[in-house]
C-alpha cells in the first residue's frame, strides 16, 4: 500500500509542472490584442525619459507603467467621437484604467508624481 502511495505522489509531481506552465499563459493576452500607445511629453521643463514608461491598451483597459521612482499616476482617456471620458488614479507606479471597447479614436492624458505630463492616441477597430 505504501509503495502505491509513493508511486502516485511521484506521478503527480511529474505531471504537475506541465499544468502550471499551461496555466501561466493568459488566454486573453495575445499579441494581436495588445496595442502600444506612443507617448509625447507636454511639460516645458525636461520630462523624465519616455523610455522609462510603458503604455498600452489591452482588452478594455489602458495600462500605464512607470519605473520605481514614480509614486502616483492620474490619467484620463477621452473617446474623440463623443468626448466620453474614463479616469482613474493610482498611488503606485502602475495605473489601469477601464475604458470602452467600442471602435473609435481615443486620446490619453496622464500626469506622474513628479509633475510630468504625457499624452498619446490610439484607435480601436472592429
Amino acid at each position: 500500500m505504501r509503495t502505491k502511495t509513493i508511486k502516485l505522489i511521484m506521478l503527480l509531481m511529474a505531471i504537475l509542472p506541465s499544468f502550471s506552465q499551461q496555466n501561466a499563459k493568459s488566454p486573453n493576452r495575445g499579441d494581436d490584442d495588445l496595442q502600444p500607445i506612443v507617448l509625447k511629453g507636454t511639460s516645458t521643463r525636461p520630462p523624465r525619459s519616455i523610455e522609462d514608461l510603458e503604455c498600452y491598451y489591452l482588452n478594455g483597459y489602458v495600462y500605464i507603467i512607470g519605473d520605481a521612482s514614480v509614486t502616483s499616476i492620474s490619467g484620463t482617456v477621452t473617446r474623440i467621437g463623443d468626448n466620453m471620458q474614463w479616469s482613474d488614479s493610482s498611488t503606485s507606479n502602475t495605473l489601469q484604467i477601464a475604458v470602452s471597447t467600442d471602435a473609435g479614436s481615443y486620446h490619453l492624458t496622464f500626469t506622474l508624481s513628479d509633475g510630468s505630463s504625457y499624452y498619446g492616441d490610439y484607435t480601436l477597430t472592429l
